[in-house]
């Protein structure tokens, strides 16, 4: 495959280029980046040698196309080219695209396995597109081919010139009476703007045959469908008819991909107009209703997450913190409250964001950008100062002033933004007043009623329980339905606040793609809605090898929501419950009760599965602002920021420091450990000395328990995270004196890479597929094997398609993963064999890199489909 670089004076913006390429694309296209300059001062410009390490990070014999900005970037890359090794100087080209666009049509092309030529042909043609979709170049300009960009444009009636994958010249085509062809109606919103775009390409390129794409009407040029820019040129709306034709032995095959696609809308929702709605099913939206009126049986709204749902009302009323607009008489304590508790908001977020989906974690990194926003920041800091407001009234205010803006836009997607606004407002409101973020604990599945939902409210949600979501208010463009489309679950918003009228135990049906909703359906109209709906397949009770052996597949979780879901997924229990959620929802520490209450309900919902409990872990990337101000045995040096927080105060280390901080917590686990299979685990554990350290005050817990008359399990199993290459080499010691291990393979990695994972420059050297990674999971696999303990991992690699054949053929025994990887680790569990993977697992640790790793098993796992 082709390998991109790009080259800016600025870090963010390659980063964001890099980030949006690949989200185009579902194949992973080798890109490297060399980015700004390490000066703190002016971080702005670009570094050769920079440029010349990207190029060979990348580097293969298929070649490497360098995209650029401007000025100096265009003069590292030719310097940098010129330090390369004359027998890879042919094989780099240096690509005078523009970069954003360049890059996206670069990447598609090259996950589509363009060659050199065809790819900068592609990136090169990425502007035509754009001045297209901008009126600067008429789309149905009568030229048929342009030589430089490639675009290979065939004129309407069939004939013409049709580049190969966007470049090249073939001869005049004629359609046969062979040639298949499809006529759709494109129901996008946004049309095919860049991801169906991608998508379209995407999948065309799968097949051998000639694929064309016509906008008919617009009555368009015929275009060649393996070319991103050739398709969004086309300026495909929604409502547009096209024409589809594909000419080959697979034109079939390809014309029904393609159509799934489309009629799938590509998997964006769908906004329909009032018009599609059947007639007999399009009430006034502003009809009254009543709990003595229920005899209106249909009402309307915006449709907002496709689908289908049918159950009993849920009426959903958040509490919300009450703020009394009270006089403070020391504005600067106040000030220093509020900004504790925006950091600790922000830490909340991140937490969030290392947990969820990649989409769903783009919208809250957009509510990260809220709370720096020095806009609120400042006011809220000038509310206090000047009026003498205590941190929640002001910060209140500011929210309210912000939102009001909002709504006096004219853009509705704007309009939509004010409930991000609210989202974050709430968040750092509930901190201020020591108030939990609300929990939606739905014990029955049924209908979601409430006046508007937060993207966080729905980010909770479990599908299984809550069947629909329907709100009074609310937008189809806010990022709660864009949350709720992700998670399967079919929304109508805009209802009316009427709705809210509807008493608890109604029934509803409700259609997520009309906006549909039925109150008490009849008997036929479920039935009818019962055909549309897509019934879900039953999860396999156990996750077996092709040769029959069973591969206990556990979930990472972090809360009550998380655990539910993770059952629903398939999970065979907890191998990683964080607790870091219990101190980050709030400015003091959590006290034994609390934390007793949430272990037992986890206990709980898991029923007879495990439930591993890892002892708070925080520090690196994971800090909690109040620690140092709540714990008082804390070293002084701690209240100052460390300059490498991942070499620093974390984990065990901090724990140990903390003594009656990690004692309330094992006091908690232990009493929740009575009658339900809870185990207990230290995080970065890197001598003996540490565990045996956390393992005294356990028994210290023990004796006070057994002393105050609690009951608990005295044989509870206690394990470590082996996360640092210090306890792979003392691993023989450290399993005399714990009970499992477990692998954390995302911090391994950059530990033993001596790579910082969050650092754009270095992250991509902490590769858990490196096979020094690799051979230190091996060494811990085999030393605890030896030592009769079982193993589990449960970082990243754990829920890698790439990295799970070698992980069961290294011995591993267990694997934990976050619950929506679930059904991807089964699937691709059920197709291995052990020999398989023990012979996979062999070759890799001969290998030299993460790269020969990766293209090694998916080589050969491509040979054995």
């Amino acid at each position: 495959m082709i390998s991109i670089v790009i080259i800016s004076h600025s870090a963010k913006l390659a980063a964001g280029v890099k980030e949006l390429a690949e989200q185009m694309v579902h194949t992973s296209v080798p890109i490297a980046i060399a980015a700004g300059i390490d000066d703190p001062e002016n971080p702005f410009g670009t570094d050769v040698l920079q440029v010349q390490a990207a190029i060979e990070s990348v580097y293969s014999d298929a070649g490497v196309v360098v995209l650029m900005d401007l000025g100096s970037a265009v003069l590292s890359a030719e310097m940098a080219l010129e330090f390369l090794d004359e027998e890879q100087k042919p094989k780099v080209r240096l690509c005078e695209a523009p970069l954003v666009e360049g890059a996206i049509a670069a990447v598609v092309q090259a996950a589509a396995g363009g060659d050199i030529d065809q790819v900068i042909a592609e990136a090169r043609s990425a502007l035509t597109a754009k001045a297209s979709q901008l009126s600067v170049v008429d789309s149905n300009d009568s030229t048929e081919f342009d030589p430089v960009g490639g675009m290979g444009i065939l004129p309407v009636g069939g004939t013409g010139i049709l580049p190969v994958g966007g470049t090249g010249i073939l001869p005049v085509v004629r359609y046969a009476t062979t040639t298949k062809e499809i006529h759709l109606t494109v129901q996008n919103q946004q049309g095919i703007h860049a991801r169906p775009a991608a998508q379209f390409v995407t999948t065309a390129n799968r097949f051998n045959s000639e694929i064309t794409l016509q906008n008919i009407t617009k009555t368009s040029n015929i275009v060649n469908g393996k070319s991103i820019n050739n398709v969004m040129l086309l300026g495909i709306q929604q409502g547009d008819e096209i024409v589809i034709k594909a000419v080959g032995e697979d034109a079939e095959l390809a014309l029904i991909a393609l159509q799934q696609l489309v009629d799938n809308n590509f998997g964006e929702t769908v906004n329909k107009a009032k018009e599609d709605i059947n007639q007999d099913s399009n009430p006034p939206s502003n009809q009254s209703l009543h709990p003595s009126s229920v005899t209106l049986d249909r009402l309307v709204g915006i449709p907002a997450a496709a689908g289908i749902a049918m159950g009993a009302v849920i009426v959903y009323q958040p509490k919300l913190p009450e703020i009394i607009e009270e006089q403070t008489d020391n504005p600067q304590a106040e000030w220093e409250t509020l900004q504790l508790a925006i950091k600790t908001a922000q830490q909340q977020l991140q937490h969030l964001i290392n947990t969820v989906t990649k989409d769903q974690a783009d919208i809250f990194q957009a509510h990260l950008l809220y709370l720096d926003d020095p806009a609120l920041v400042n006011r809220a800091y000038q509310i206090i100062v000047d009026q003498h407001l205590w941190a929640g009234a002001a910060w209140k205010t500011v929210i309210d002033e912000t939102v009001a803006n909002y709504q006096t836009l004219e853009d509705s997607y704007m309009q939509a933004r004010g409930n991000d606004v609210i989202d974050v407002g709430w968040r750092v409101l509930r901190l201020l007043t020591n108030r939990k973020e609300t929990c939606l604990d739905v014990t029955e599945p049924g209908i979601l009623v409430a006046r508007d939902l937060t993207a966080s409210e729905v980010a909770q949600l479990n599908p299984s329980q809550v069947r629909g979501i329907c709100c009074a208010s609310g937008s189809a463009t806010a990022h709660s339905a864009l949350i709720a489309n992700m998670l399967g679950i079919p929304m109508v918003v805009g209802v009316g606040q009427d709705l809210l009228s509807l008493p608890a135990g109604t029934e509803l049906a409700l259609d997520g793609t009309t906006g549909q909703i039925w109150v008490e359906p009849s008997e036929e109209r479920k039935q009818e809605l019962q055909l549309q709906s897509n019934s879900k397949d039953e999860l396999p009770t156990e996750v077996i090898t092709k040769d029959g052996h069973k591969i206990p597949l556990m979930a990472n979780v972090l809360g009550e929501a998380d655990a539910k879901l993770a059952l629903d997924c398939g999970a065979q229990g907890v191998g990683l419950l964080r607790t870091e959620f219990l101190y980050l929802e709030r400015l003091t520490i959590p006290s034994e009760e609390e934390q007793l209450a949430t272990y037992q309900a986890i206990a709980e919902i898991m029923g007879t599965h495990p439930l591993t409990i890892r002892t708070l872990d925080i520090g690196g990337d994971k800090p909690i602002p109040f620690l140092n101000l709540a714990s008082s045995d804390a070293p002084s040096a701690r209240h100052t920021p460390e300059p490498n927080p991942f070499l620093g105060w974390r984990g065990i280390r901090q724990s140990l420091d903390c003594p009656e901080m990690l004692k309330i917590q094992l006091r908690a686990i232990l009493r929740g450990s009575y009658g339900d299979n809870i185990k207990v685990m230290f995080p970065m554990v890197s001598s003996v000395e540490e565990v045996r350290a956390a393992k005294e005050i356990l028994a210290e817990a023990k004796a006070e328990l057994r002393q105050e008359g609690y009951g608990f399990n005295e044989q509870m199993p206690v394990g470590i995270m082996v996360e640092v290459p210090a306890a792979v080499t003392m691993a023989d010691q450290l399993a005399a004196e714990v009970d499992f291990f477990s692998i954390g393979t995302n911090d391994l990695s950059q530990y033993v890479m001596a790579a910082d994972r969050t650092n754009p420059k270095v992250a991509k050297l902490a590769d858990a597929l490196e096979p020094a990674v690799l051979r230190m999971i091996q060494q811990t696999v085999t030393v605890a094997h030896q030592a009769g303990i079982p193993v589990s991992v449960c970082g990243q690699l754990a829920s890698n398609p790439v990295g799970i054949p070698i992980l069961l053929g290294l011995g591993v025994d267990e694997l934990s993963v976050n619950p929506p990887a679930i059904a991807t680790v089964m699937s691709v569990i059920s197709q291995l064999t052990i020999n398989q993977a023990e012979m996979l697992a062999g070759e890799a640790l001969q290998l030299d890199s993460a790269v020969g790793v990766r293209e090694y098993i998916i080589n050969q796992l491509d040979r054995s489909v």
